[in-house]
């Protein structure tokens, strides 16, 4: 969790709006994206592929 209350990451990694994730691989780069509710498994599934 980051918070940033410039909205400055906001812009740097795409986000637009709340609630957001964004999950990043070993080297930091972002790999999947949801925003607004978003479904459990999915995110599990995700992560089980990185």
């Amino acid at each position: 969790m980051l918070w940033d209350p410039g909205f400055e990451s906001w812009q740097q990694l795409g986000v637009r709006g709340q609630p957001g994730a964004i999950l990043f691989d070993e080297t930091g780069t972002g790999r999947f994206q949801w925003f607004g509710s978003f479904d459990l498994e999915e995110v599990l599934m995700a992560v089980e592929q990185l």
